[in-house]
């Protein structure tokens, strides 16, 4: 199982469809109820699966966040993870109240982690491609 997630192709797979995801999010998102049965919430679930499959891809990267020289050397990276958790905190509290308040929130953290997906994709896009070249 782990060598079907960890070779190129699934990396790439993965990939593509975190943006298909992301954009799918953003336009439910506009039109989403207070029911875990919307359209945005099944989308945002299945691409939230598939952002802990992309963290699992990079592990040891993942691993090495927490060492300061690591940390300085990949800010984007580091705010990524940290508003990746403060979305995770924001929807595990959805479970037990869902309130006018809390959508707010959910909606400052979400555009919060949309600049800076946006932010970490500009930057890791030299790295996707040479992936991308090496498994033509």
């Amino acid at each position: 199982m782990k060598r079907i997630f960890s070779n190129r192709i699934s990396k790439i797979i993965v990939d593509v469809l975190l943006l298909v995801g992301l954009v799918l999010s953003i336009k439910t998102g506009r039109t989403a109820c207070n029911s875990w049965g919307s359209l945005h919430c099944i989308v945002s679930m299945i691409w939230y699966a598939l952002m802990l499959v992309h963290i699992w891809q990079h592990w040891a990267i993942s691993k090495a966040l927490l060492k300061w020289k690591v940390m300085r050397r990949s800010i984007v990276t580091v705010l990524t993870f940290v508003v990746f958790i403060l979305m995770t905190l924001n929807i595990i509290v959805f479970v037990f109240k869902i309130n006018e308040t809390l959508v707010n929130l959910h909606h400052t953290i979400a555009h919060i982690f949309l600049a800076v997906i946006i932010l970490h994709t500009i930057t890791k896009t030299k790295r996707f491609l040479q992936i991308l070249k090496h498994s033509a």
